[in-house]
C-alpha cells in the first residue's frame, strides 16, 4: 500500500488536506484486521483535515477472501481522526451486503454516509460544500438530488464510488474523488487498463482526469475484487493538499 501524495493548486479557500481511500474490500486477500489497523495509523499520521471514504468496504465472492464482520471493521475505522469530519459513500459491494449494518457501523465509527446529499463544511469562517453521490453501477446515483440543497456560491468538493456518476452530472465543481475502477487491477504501460468495471471510460481507470465541469481524481483503491491480482495498479490511499490560489484573500 502506497501513500499517493497529490497537490491541487486552484483552491480558492484556505489550505486544506483531504485523505481519500476507496475499495477497502475488507477480507479480500491480504486485507485483514492488522492491515486495516495499519491503514488507519498511516492515515492519521498525515494529519488530514477531512477524510473521505469512497465505498466498497465489504467483499463478495473473491477468490481467497474471507469476510470480516463489519462490526469489527467499523471499530477499527472509528480510530480515524479528522477535525472537519469523516464521510463515506456506499459502493456496489456494500449494497450487495447488509447495507443497513454498514451504514449503522459507519455511524458508530463517527463516519457519516452521504448518499445523494450534501453538507456545508466550515473551515476557519470559510465554507465549501461536500457532496456525496450514490453508486452508479447499482442504480443508486442521483446527481440532481445530490446537488439540490446547494444554495450558496461557494466551492464544491464531490466524491462517489463509481466515476460514471459524472457522465450524468451537469453541475460544476472544483474537485471530485472516485474509486471503483481499481486502476483496472492490471494496467499495461502504453495500453492502459484492458478491463474496467462499469460505464466510465477506461481512460478514467486511475489518476487525474480533466473534465469540462471540474477535475476528477480516481484512486486505484486498496483491496481487490473477483481475482486477487494487481499489476502496475498498486493499492493506495490518497493525500491531497488543496493549496489556496495566489491572489485570493
Amino acid at each position: 500500500m502506497k501513500t499517493n501524495s497529490q497537490n491541487f493548486q486552484n483552491w480558492p479557500l484556505k489550505d486544506l488536506r483531504i485523505v481519500f481511500f476507496s475499495d477497502l474490500h475488507a477480507g479480500s486477500p491480504n486485507i485483514d484486521e492488522d492491515y486495516i489497523k495499519r491503514l488507519v495509523t498511516r492515515i492519521n499520521s498525515q494529519n488530514p483535515d477531512l477524510i473521505l471514504i469512497g465505498g466498497d468496504l465489504a467483499i463478495n465472492n473473491i477468490l481467497g477472501g474471507q469476510k470480516i464482520p463489519f462490526e469489527t471493521v467499523s471499530k477499527i475505522l472509528k480510530n480515524l481522526n479528522a477535525p472537519l469530519g469523516k464521510y463515506a459513500v456506499l459502493g456496489n459491494h456494500d449494497w450487495w451486503n447488509d447495507t443497513d449494518e454498514i451504514i449503522n457501523g459507519l455511524l458508530e465509527a463517527g463516519i457519516e454516509t452521504l448518499e445523494n446529499n450534501s453538507r456545508l463544511v466550515e473551515i476557519e469562517n470559510e465554507n465549501f460544500y461536500l457532496v456525496g453521490i450514490g453508486d452508479h453501477s447499482t442504480g443508486h446515483s442521483d446527481t440532481e438530488k445530490s446537488f439540490v440543497d446547494i444554495t450558496r456560491d461557494v466551492p464544491i468538493v464531490t466524491f462517489m464510488h463509481d466515476p460514471a456518476s459524472l457522465l450524468d452530472l451537469k453541475k460544476k465543481f472544483q474537485l471530485a474523488f472516485a474509486g471503483h475502477m481499481h486502476g483496472g487491477q492490471v494496467y499495461i504501460p502504453g495500453v492502459g487498463a484492458p478491463i474496467t468495471p462499469g460505464k466510465a471510460p477506461k481512460e478514467w481507470a486511475k489518476g487525474w482526469i480533466d473534465l469540462p465541469i471540474g477535475k476528477l481524481f480516481v484512486s486505484t483503491g486498496i483491496g481487490t475484487s473477483i481475482l486477487p491480482v494487481r499489476f502496475n495498479a498498486l493499492p493506495e490511499f490518497v493525500v491531497l493538499d488543496l493549496k489556496k490560489q495566489k491572489g485570493t484573500n
